[in-house]
């Protein structure tokens, strides 16, 4: 899927930095008319959206985007579609929908009830949560149900993961790091023992850890469950339900399930045990 991805790249990798005129149409017919479908996607985001030790732009979202790329061409009776793509973080990846310069954003956007204004989530795709990643050296140190006083812990500033530390463990000493380095710097943090524990949602703290070659066994994730139940979707326009409801059709198609499993079978024992974390949570 990569490859056939890679002949749209030339002129995108360099990442657009102009603006797309308003435009009041819907958004498939738009596609239609233009046969370009503008999406975004991160590169401090593994499995989601990373630049691997070439350089080289990988992730779940990349592949995610030539099934889309497939099924548009279907509905549209389109032999050929061109995907733009343009560079999100996490700052901007609202922005980005809200002000219509992409049609979807994909990454790990947490659902809630309040999206920014001219922003909707998609139905969800994956689940994570709320981890520690932790030296299994210090684990006696870590008590999750105390209240860490003056325990160093790292989380990337301005997140849903600072303000949740913050009311859960105020007497923490809270280590921001930021940019699209935070989190790598974060965990390296971590092995020079300048942060007890680097938390952040566990797909993504065990992705990075996989990238800087830390096994599970020495530093491990806590604690399981998870302490919160985060559903991720993607990031589309709010007032497009027509958009809304054929992007959900891609995500919940067999082969969207399947890129999944594919995907994160290889940073999870058992990726369909995300699934059912928030029913886990629950009980």
């Amino acid at each position: 899927m990569r490859r056939k991805l890679a002949s749209f790249l030339a002129g995108s990798l360099g990442w657009l930095c102009f603006s797309f005129a308003a435009n009041a149409e819907p958004i498939l017919e738009t596609i239609q008319r233009t046969g370009v479908v503008r999406v975004a996607i991160r590169e401090d985001a593994a499995p989601f959206g990373y630049l691997d030790s070439n350089g080289e732009l990988q992730g779940y979202c990349l592949d995610f985007f030539v099934i889309l790329e497939n099924q548009l061409s279907k509905k549209l009776k389109r032999n050929t579609l061109i995907i733009r793509l343009l560079k999100s973080n996490a700052r901007n990846r609202f922005q980005l929908v809200a002000d219509d310069l992409v049609d979807l954003e994909c990454g790990p956007n947490t659902i809630n009830e309040n999206p920014p204004d001219g922003t909707q989530f998609s139905t969800g795709f994956f689940v994570s949560g709320t981890q520690f990643l932790i030296k299994q050296t210090n684990a006696s140190e870590l008590d999750l149900n105390g209240d860490l006083n003056d325990i160093k812990i790292g989380v990337l500033g301005n997140t849903s993961t600072e303000k949740f530390l913050q009311n859960r463990y105020p007497s923490a000493q809270i280590v921001r790091f930021g940019g699209t380095t935070g989190r790598s710097r974060g965990v390296q943090a971590l092995q020079q023992g300048r942060i007890a524990a680097m938390v952040s949602d566990g797909i993504l703290l065990r992705a990075e850890a996989q990238i800087q070659d830390f096994s599970q066994q020495e530093y491990p994730l806590i604690p399981e469950p998870p302490l919160t139940c985060d559903r991720y979707g993607m990031i589309i326009t709010g007032n497009d339900p027509e958009w809304q409801e054929f992007v959900n059709s891609v995500i919940d198609s067999s082969v969207s399930q399947r890129l999944l499993d594919n995907w994160f079978g290889t940073f999870i024992t058992d990726a369909k045990s995300s699934k059912s974390l928030c029913q886990v949570k629950s009980e």
